[in-house]
């Protein structure tokens, strides 16, 4: 039976006191038992925590209690066992580190697709089926018809589209991830390319496994996660 209770966020807002945030949220942490890691930098916040239910719960509230976490996007997940070793608050320049200054990331445009409309797409032929994580990754699982970048981090992938993707940017494209923040970055760093049939699936493949039958999911393997757990699938992903 599941025991543990794991939320995986992030929301890109403008944070110009991150430093002065990092105290007091590892404090509320700590008072409500709160293991992981949480990211802080001037565009906003990435974290994954975990805790007994009703501790997470009580985290939520309070945390959320700040209007800046309005809309937060945040995937729910459980496990048997606490997954994390530490309770962790870090300071970045960004946060999901891709190396290209002044990015605005846009969480409500139209790019971002349900699973539905998410198959439609990578099912048509003329789709460049991209997957922004890293080589590793890619080979635990990924989509149907999914390009591999191979790529060892999210620095590079800027490298790749300039050495793959542009002369192909009249095409539709369509990029995932694990969770979704990294593609909230390189889809905004392909329309500011000049891309403009580019999408990206809403809230990553931790959604997709969570909400699509398995006779409808195109996805094939595992998924790796940046936790205890390694990777989840279709039936670990609850």
């Amino acid at each position: 039976m599941s025991q543990f209770k794991i939320h995986a966020f992030y929301k890109f807002i403008a944070l110009p006191d991150f430093e002065e945030l990092k105290p007091n949220i590892l404090a509320l942490m700590k008072k409500w038992q709160i293991l992981g890691t949480i990211i802080l930098a001037n565009e906003g916040l990435n974290g994954t925590v975990c805790a007994l239910p009703s501790d997470l719960d009580s985290f939520w509230t309070e945390f959320t209690a700040d209007t800046r976490w309005n809309n937060i996007r945040c995937n729910v997940t459980h496990t048997a066992q606490q997954c994390f070793q530490k309770a962790k608050v870090k300071l970045r320049k960004e946060i999901v580190t891709m190396g290209i200054p002044n990015i605005q990331a846009n969480e409500q445009d139209d790019t971002h697709l349900d699973p539905v409309t998410w198959n439609q797409l990578i099912s048509n032929p003329e789709t460049l089926v991209i997957d922004t994580r890293n080589e590793y990754e890619y080979e635990l699982g990924t989509f149907q018809n999914a390009i591999n970048p191979n790529t060892d981090n999210f620095r590079q992938f800027p490298d790749y589209v300039k050495n793959n993707l542009m002369t192909h940017i009249n095409k539709p494209i369509a990029m995932f991830c694990t969770g979704g923040v990294r593609c909230e970055k390189s889809t905004q760093y392909l329309k500011n390319l000049g891309f403009e049939k580019v999408y990206q699936l809403n809230g990553g493949i931790l959604t997709y496994l969570q909400t699509t039958p398995p006779e409808e999911s195109l996805w094939s393997g595992d998924c790796f996660v940046f936790d205890d757990r390694i990777t989840v699938n279709q039936t670990t992903c609850k």
